[in-house]
């Protein structure tokens, strides 16, 4: 491939990755997403990690890193489900690299409340996706 179609494609790329991330933040922005876990993760996680949790979603092709398999998450842990682990990574306080900064992770706001009385349902929604998680071992 000569560089300008080396270059096209790349551009291609860049532009069909930018496109899925500003439907997912359009998504971000639906205020009345409901809390349940499998809901939560189908809007916020799906796209990388696929409907079904084993790391095959359809943005797979455009990343650098692959997802890993949210189904084997126990079966690494030595049959035991990383309920802590998995509430540091979604929460955004263990640092992953491919989930975005601190300051903006790819699930944005939805876990935490800009008013105290919202952290109830920012919490709960957490709650739900890491209990969904959970559900969806081998």
């Amino acid at each position: 491939m000569s560089k300008i179609g080396n270059f096209l494609f790349k551009a291609m790329l860049t532009v069909g990755f930018a496109t899925l991330c500003a439907s997912l933040i359009t998504a971000r922005e639906k205020p009345a997403l409901g809390s349940a876990g499998r809901d939560i993760y189908i809007d916020r996680c799906g796209a990388c990690h696929g409907e079904d949790g084993t790391g095959n979603g359809p943005a797979v092709g455009m990343l650098k890193i692959a997802p890993p398999d949210l189904t084997l998450l126990a079966q690494r842990n030595g049959g035991t489900f990383p309920t802590e682990r998995v509430k540091d990574i979604v929460g955004g306080w263990a640092g992953l690299t491919a989930h975005g900064s601190r300051e903006m992770p790819v699930w944005g706001d939805l876990f935490s409340a800009k008013k105290p009385v919202d952290q109830k349902v920012a919490n709960d929604r957490f709650k739900s996706l890491v209990s969904f998680l959970e559900s969806i071992q081998q």
